[in-house]
């Protein structure tokens, strides 16, 4: 496929340190986090009053992705400007119904502009895509729990020719193959604006015989570049979009989160 650029190895991320500021120069964090009671426990005092109300709506592992999600988003927040992780402004607005308290969150007040943030959870992993002057970002991570639902959407991930290939690859790689063009697509959605329908239908994703995978690149993409990132928990995929010469940095928050994963 003419421009179509490797989705990089899961080995191939760079750690950026969680106390760093982000330089400027459109350079995207991508924080992860697994949720564990510890982490849960941490969080949760990191939450305002409407976020501790929401998470109190939610079934109990729900909750907790949502406590720590946000409070991942706060802490990281929290050391790039210089205030308490309770007193950074946060919104959020649904595109679809225009209400207030959920949709995609963003960083409210002054300054808030040139911040740009996304979020995902999935089953134990919690991520934070966090830009400054980086322009829109999208963040996912899936759980290998769902790969057998992902398989039956191959045929719309693939083409036929690369369908027969992935036929020949064996479970696990097939696996890890799905998930990885799915997070792919799920992180474009997110970063565009657009439905999943159309960014899958965008991926124009292809694989070879090792299980080597190819997603559209900048040039296909009118300038947005989709990369695999490390995903902090075994099993997991995750992916992050963002404007072609955005370098992305990934960490794993290990201090909020110690103890056994809430599975």
């Amino acid at each position: 496929m003419t421009g179509a650029t490797p989705a990089p190895s899961p080995r191939s991320g760079t750690r950026a340190d969680p106390g760093a500021t982000v330089p400027g120069g459109r350079e995207v964090c991508v924080y992860q986090a697994l949720v564990t009671p510890e982490a849960v426990r941490r969080c949760a005092g990191l939450l305002d009053a409407a976020e501790r109300e929401r998470a109190g709506l939610l079934a109990k592992r729900a909750a907790a992705r949502f406590t720590v999600a946000r409070g991942l988003l706060r802490s990281a927040l929290s050391g790039r400007l210089g205030v308490p992780p309770g007193c950074v402004a946060l919104a959020a607005r649904c595109p679809a119904c225009g209400e207030a308290g959920h949709g995609p969150v963003r960083l409210a007040g002054a300054g808030g502009a040139e911040w740009t943030v996304s979020i995902a959870h999935s089953g134990i992993l919690a991520a934070v895509a966090l830009g400054r002057g980086a322009g829109p970002v999208g963040v996912d991570v899936e759980t290998a729990d769902r790969a057998a639902e992902v398989e039956t959407l191959a045929p719309r991930l693939f083409g036929p020719e690369q369908s027969g290939r992935l036929t020949r690859l064996s479970a696990s790689v097939r696996q890890a193959v799905l998930l990885r063009v799915w997070t792919s697509a799920e992180s474009y959605a997110k970063a565009t604006g657009t439905g999943l329908g159309h960014a899958l239908a965008r991926m124009g994703a292809r694989v070879d015989t090792t299980g080597r995978v190819t997603v559209a690149g900048p040039e296909e993409l009118a300038g947005w570049s989709v990369r695999t990132v490390p995903a902090r928990a075994p099993g997991y995929a995750a992916a992050v979009t963002v404007r072609h010469g955005a370098r992305v940095h990934t960490h794993a928050r290990t201090d909020l989160t110690a103890g056994t994963p809430i599975g």
